[in-house]
């Protein structure tokens, strides 16, 4: 008996150290970082629309790669820790979504040293955000595409379903570079289309609904263009706004859903999906610098909320 457990065990040791050989010997999953700025709806589906796109080329979560996500909770310094935790996991890529996580992954890859391919998504301005030098030429190591839309064409597509409409209030955070950048286009165009531009800040989430309601007696219509604390409250700004039934305006097409009257902007799937195609051609290609500048949203779509028209007595044009 004592001599059939001793057997027995020296069985089970062998396979222990067999299978602990055998896995060791098996390549480990290219490690695909995700860091995303905060969650709301648009950049939720910017990211599957990435995610999408790698499984449809063939780069399956768990069998072709290991995709990581996480979110930064709108704090760069968190976004900072979670970047370096992927270069100490040796990433094979890091992807961002938002323009302050790209920043802060981008400065903890260079103090790092490592040379690992940074893709992101969604940052209005990437050159003014020093993410690349320029839009027109190739970055070393930095790929990404760009949501940005004039704000011109935003304001002429607004004025067409509300002729009379005079002064615009815009929630944002000034700690979020694109939204000042943004804020600065938007009064230059405001100009020349007789608008009025009224900012109310949100250095928080928890801050968005105050400022929102600050705006209710001052404004004809509220705009939210890109800014990533304001859209994770969104459903408080659209709350807020219904007090005394003021138009809400969207540079993402998928906050529509949420009671916005319109909105102009990328399609943030299909941004997505752009995205994924740079990440899958970095994994195919690995010691390969990609020759292609930062790319812009292909897809932009002007469209608008009936079901929200009616509630507010507005006529939208037949065309929209």
């Amino acid at each position: 008996m004592k001599k059939n457990i001793i057997l027995f065990a020296i069985a089970i040791t062998g396979i222990i150290i067999w299978w602990q050989s055998n896995a060791s010997s098996q390549p480990s999953l290219p490690i695909v970082g995700v860091i995303q700025v905060i969650g709301h709806p648009a950049l939720d589906q910017t990211r599957k629309g990435i995610l999408d796109e790698l499984q449809s080329q063939g780069f399956t979560d768990g069998q072709k790669i290991n995709w990581r996500y996480e979110c930064a909770q709108g704090n760069p310094s968190l976004a900072t820790q979670i970047a370096q935790k992927f270069i100490g996991q040796k990433a094979a890529v890091m992807v961002t979504i938002g323009t302050n996580v790209s920043q802060s992954a981008l400065q903890a890859i260079n103090q790092s040293g490592t040379t690992i391919p940074l893709v992101f998504a969604s940052v209005t301005n990437p050159v003014l955000a020093k993410l690349v030098t320029s839009d027109t030429k190739p970055e070393k190591g930095v790929y990404g595409v760009s949501n940005y839309v004039s704000a011109h064409k935003q304001f002429v597509f607004f004025k067409k379903l509300l002729p009379n409409l005079k002064r615009i209030g815009v929630v944002y955070n000034p700690g979020e570079a694109n939204s000042v950048v943004l804020n600065d286009e938007m009064v230059k165009v405001s100009k020349d289309l007789e608008l009025e531009i009224v900012f109310a800040v949100a250095n928080k989430t928890s801050e968005v609904s105050i400022a929102t309601q600050s705006l209710l007696d001052k404004v004809d219509a509220i705009f939210i263009n890109n800014d990533s604390t304001a859209l994770a409250s969104f459903d408080s700004i659209i709350a807020t706004a219904k007090l005394q039934n003021i138009p809400v305006f969207v540079s993402d097409i998928d906050c529509l859903k949420s009671g916005a009257l319109a909105a102009l902007g990328a399609d943030q799937y299909e941004l997505g999906r752009q995205v994924g195609k740079i990440v899958a051609n970095i994994l195919k290609n690995p010691n390969t610098e990609l020759a292609v500048p930062m790319e812009y949203a292909q897809l932009i779509s002007a469209e608008t909320n009936q079901k929200v028209a009616l509630e507010m007595n507005i006529t939208i044009p037949t065309e929209y």
